[in-house]
């Protein structure tokens, strides 16, 4: 193992216990209304503390207004979860096909944006040695070198959705 890959594999280790350590270092939201559209993840005290909340609790369920980054921190969170703890499923439900396969491009985006800690197929450095993702409309797989891989797959709600799959988190 090469010094770069024994760092990037410390940070990983390190990021899997430090959830808002991983957003506010790692973190990146599109801002349609700036002109670089990619932006860091910046998180407001409220924002951190639903981190935590869902971090620490099975259960939690978020009423909320719209545009307050609610989706952004939950792919963060699902990111988080799959990418420094191998092996993870993930399973996104939303109204239409459509707005499931928004779930999965804004994922790949949030991974685009941490060439530090994973890397694209496609676009796999030379000596590469770490996890690296690829996704379709629909599923977004984290390939772990020697281990299981971590999947998110995105459906369409109904009363049949995701049924049979068995998740870390829904």
């Amino acid at each position: 193992m090469s010094a770069v890959d024994a760092v990037r594999e410390k940070e990983i280790e390190y990021c899997a216990k430090n959830l808002i350590y991983f957003v506010l270092n790692y973190g990146h939201i599109e801002d349609r209304d700036k002109p670089e559209v990619i932006q860091p993840f910046e998180l407001w005290p409220e924002q951190k503390q639903a981190l935590t909340d869902i971090e620490k609790h099975k259960w939690t369920i978020i009423l909320k207004a719209r545009q307050l980054g609610i989706t952004w921190l939950v792919l963060h969170y699902a990111v988080w979860l799959m990418l420094c703890h191998v092996g993870r499923n993930v399973i996104g439900l939303s109204k239409s096909e459509i707005e499931a396969m928004e779930l999965i491009r804004r994922a790949a985006v949030i991974l685009r944006n941490m060439p530090e800690l994973i890397a694209e197929k496609g676009s796999i450095p030379a000596g590469w040695r770490g996890p690296w993702f690829e996704n379709t409309a629909l599923i977004l797989k984290i390939h772990f070198p020697g281990k299981p891989d971590s999947v998110m797959q995105c459906f369409a709600s109904s009363e049949n959705a995701a049924r049979s799959f068995t998740t870390d988190l829904l």
